[in-house]
């Protein structure tokens, strides 16, 4: 099977190079970043690249697997260049993790039946092809959506590029998809940045020798790609505020106790750390 990424990245070039290792399974790659391509052609981790997307024009795509592992931004617009693949014999998917504004863009072309949604929960707050491994996917969580209207070709095509993976698959709608991830991966690195916005305003002279293991283990996720979660946040835009918005009542709810009934304190972080070691 033809399988081609477009996008090297951590994501993408993590795909490669597991991929790369399975019989019958050749792997190319689209990326305008020169050295991500040079990188996996040299690992062996692609066998050939594409240089340009109407190449899938050709008949030895005919059933090729399409995998978009882009920003979200980028996303749509390589979704938009790939039109011409629409209700065709190439499956189609990506690896977005905001589903809602792919899902309006599908509907102007009355869903077309050879796109299934991915969402791999894994990864890094380390980015690009040169951060990328072998089985970042193993034992990790992916999730698919696609409208009724799928075939079933290619949703099975999705499902085992995923078993390939050896990936956890479990099937969300896009909306549903949207508003949990808000709150499970989107408002912690608006947290994170928030945090770091806090931190910047102050005199830093002693801030960072005296900071612990804890303030630097939760800023990490601030050094993520800046132009993936900038795309997240707005892309998920509604959901998000509604995320930032609960969070800000939370804070001030604590804020309330630590002011005006400090004995109470104790009781409410001792429930929040039952809550957490129970569910998370």
């Amino acid at each position: 099977m033809k399988i081609v990424i477009i996008g090297l990245g951590l994501i993408g070039g993590s795909m490669a190079k597991t991929l790369s290792t399975i019989n019958n399974v050749s792997v190319l790659a689209y990326d305008q970043n020169e050295q991500s391509i040079l990188n996996a052609l040299k690992s062996k981790s692609i066998e050939g690249r594409i240089n340009s997307l109407h190449e899938l024009k050709n008949n030895e795509y005919k059933n090729a697997l399409v995998i978009v592992a882009t920003p979200p931004s980028i996303t749509i617009s390589i979704f938009k260049e790939l039109s011409f693949l629409f209700n065709s014999s190439v499956t189609i998917t990506d690896t977005s993790s905001t589903k809602n504004t792919l899902n309006k863009l599908l509907k102007e072309f009355n869903f077309p039946d050879n796109i299934i949604f991915s969402h791999p929960v894994a990864g890094s707050h380390l980015s690009g092809e040169t951060n990328s491994m072998n089985g970042l996917f193993k034992n990790k969580p992916v999730i698919l959506s696609h409208h009724q209207s799928v075939n079933e070709i290619h949703l099975n095509k999705v499902a085992d590029l995923w078993k390939n993976l050896d990936s956890k698959i479990s099937v969300l709608d896009a909306d549903l998809h949207d508003h949990i991830f808000a709150y499970t991966s989107h408002l912690p690195h608006v947290a994170a940045y928030a945090l770091l916005m806090t931190l910047k305003n102050l005199d830093q002279e002693n801030l960072s020798k005296f900071s612990g293991g804890g303030l630097g283990e939760f800023l990490r996720l601030s050094s993520s790609s800046s132009l993936m979660w900038s795309d997240i946040f707005s892309m998920n835009s509604t959901n998000v505020v509604a995320a930032i918005d609960s969070l800000s009542e939370n804070l001030e709810k604590l804020k309330v106790q630590i002011e005006d009934n400090p004995k109470e304190l104790e009781s409410i972080l001792e429930e929040l750390k039952h809550f957490k070691e129970t569910n998370y």
